[in-house]
């Protein structure tokens, strides 16, 4: 996935709807959202704090995905440690939006719409990340976002070398209970 800063978005990838498609009954959230972009960014600001990072950066532009382009933002994040901080990133693409669409709302108002859905949902993504936390003992929800050498991040590392492939257990193994204990 590559990056490019203002540009605009040309037509759909494949297996993503267009904005001007969706509905909550298909497990879409923020579509109708009348919150602000600002107020979703101070949102999101808060969520990640809350998990124990900082975003650094807001950078709008769009994403070249498969041949498409879509709207979206790079958020630098920093995630201090121990006084350390360690840099992270993440990129959030919004759904394309029909160019040729008889609505009575403008391409740009379309466009803009987009734009706060994806932010509610990176919000409301985040709070779940943050139950999740609080309910995985060692859970570490930034991890993935982390920066590491080539500019990838860590989540980037795991899918471009195929280990995801090894995180789930084969159809013939089954789920043994245990017992958690914790080591002080």
């Amino acid at each position: 996935m590559n990056f490019i800063p203002d540009t605009q978005p040309h037509s759909r990838p494949e297996g993503v709807p267009f904005f001007d498609d969706v509905k909550s009954s298909g497990g879409w959230a923020g579509h109708t959202t009348r919150k602000s972009i600002a107020a979703l960014q101070s949102e999101i600001n808060d969520a990640v704090e809350r998990l124990g990072g900082v975003i650094k950066l807001w950078q709008r532009g769009a994403f070249a995905i498969d041949g498409q382009e879509r709207q979206g933002y790079r958020l630098e994040i920093a995630i201090e440690k121990d006084g350390s901080v360690l840099p992270g990133q993440l990129d959030i693409a919004a759904l394309p939006v029909k160019k040729n669409h008889s609505l009575r709302r403008s391409l740009e108002t379309r466009q803009k719409q987009s734009m706060k859905m994806a932010l509610y949902m990176l919000r409301e993504a985040f709070g779940g990340l943050w139950f999740l936390q609080q309910l995985a003992p060692g859970y570490a929800p930034l991890i993935p976002l982390l920066l590491v050498e080539g500019g990838k991040t860590v989540g980037e590392m795991w899918l471009d070398a195929g280990l995801t492939s090894n995180l789930l257990p084969s159809p013939d193994q089954a789920f043994v209970e245990g017992e958690y204990e914790e080591v002080q």
